[in-house]
């Protein structure tokens, strides 16, 4: 018989809660879901959800008040600081809403920029591959080109094209389309199905378009902090 193949995150009795003027908010509280390595799942939820939250949880950027997240097999919460940015160095990719290119990097440096920070391969490979990354998302003739000079639609491609510079086995995408008109929005959303499947990364999207999320294999529906639905499409 077939071994069913390890979960890639594991989460366990999540729960996030917070300080605020009233005393303690919660955000998540007991969410358990496993995600298969080569899936495609959507978390869903409106605005307020807790989803963006659970996002930063699974990718070790915040501390859980309590429950586990398992990345690769490793508990998140046994990790240092520096322990789970190793962990997600050259393993993990990141396409966020408001792009976080550096105004600085033109789009061939900004891509680059994960490679260096990982430092294994070569600099003349680095380039390289930064350069067909570009071509990829169609920026051949712009990979000179500083953000501030670039379109919504264009800055986009280019963290596409850092997201998937490093291989990672898994793509977070937070909402990659909420500052783009619906039109660039949908190339944006077929450019990184397109790229994730060429890569055969685990992709991982945080969502309010239920449209979106039906093109992921699976979709888990967040709602006040808790996991309401969860099924494969």
């Amino acid at each position: 018989m077939q071994k069913k193949p390890d979960p890639i995150i594991e989460v366990r009795s999540l729960c996030k809660r917070v300080k605020d003027a009233t005393g303690e908010l919660t955000i998540l509280e007991g969410v358990d879901f496993d995600i298969m390595r080569g899936s495609s799942v959507a978390i869903v939820g409106a605005s307020g959800s807790g989803k963006s939250t659970l996002l930063g949880l699974l990718a070790g950027l915040d501390n859980a008040t309590s429950g586990s997240v398992r990345l690769f097999g490793q508990d998140l919460a046994t990790l240092s600081e520096d322990e789970r940015a190793r962990l997600r160095n050259g393993s993990i990719g990141f396409v966020f809403q408001s792009f976080q290119l550096m105004p600085h990097l033109t789009a061939l440096e900004n891509v680059r920029l994960p490679l260096e920070l990982q430092g294994s391969i070569a600099a003349h490979e680095a380039i390289a591959r930064s350069r067909a990354l570009l071509e990829q998302v169609g920026l051949g003739a712009r990979m000179g080109h500083y953000p501030k000079l670039l379109s919504g639609g264009e800055q986009q491609r280019v963290a596409l094209a850092r997201a998937f510079a490093t291989q990672p086995d898994i793509l977070f995408a937070d909402e990659p389309t909420g500052s783009l008109d619906a039109a660039t929005g949908h190339a944006i959303i077929d450019l990184m199905f397109k790229m994730n499947a060429a890569h055969g990364a685990t992709l991982v999207l945080v969502t309010h378009d239920i449209e979106l999320a039906q093109r992921c294999t699976r979709s888990i529906t967040i709602d006040a902090g808790r996991v309401v639905h969860a099924n494969n499409h």
